[in-house]
């Protein structure tokens, strides 16, 4: 009966856990604080926020905070780079919705948010 536990605790052991972490050391251009608040706030709406490779983090032109964010899908695989925005003064922040997600919001409160990211992204991170 040991055997299997042991077995198990080992496999357990040995698979490396994931967690929000950023890729580029660009954490330290807007400091450790405000990543973390970064994570906290784009990783509400994922499924699994602890899994989240961030990059590319600064600071924005209206003092929103801007980067990308490799999140993964229902079946675990890591989607590849998004933009996303946040404003810790707001407590608002988003990954950049594509296409599909704006022709096809799940609520009229989903799409006003979904146009909130854009325009924040739009006034502190796109190209001008």
């Amino acid at each position: 009966m040991k055997a299997p536990l042991l077995l198990t605790a080992a496999l357990l052991g040995a698979a490396p856990a994931l967690a929000q972490s950023v890729t580029d050391g660009s954490d330290s251009a807007v400091g450790a604080e405000d990543a973390k608040a970064v994570f906290a706030l784009i990783g509400k709406g994922m499924k699994d926020p602890a899994s989240a490779l961030y990059a590319q983090l600064r600071q924005g032109r209206s003092g929103a905070l801007c980067g990308a964010v490799d999140a993964t899908n229902r079946m675990g695989a890591h989607t590849g780079p998004r933009p996303f925005v946040a404003d810790l003064s707001m407590g608002f922040g988003g990954i950049l919705p594509d296409a599909p997600e704006l022709r096809n919001p799940s609520s009229t409160a989903r799409y006003q948010a979904m146009q909130r990211v854009l325009d924040l992204h739009r006034a502190n991170c796109a190209a001008e």
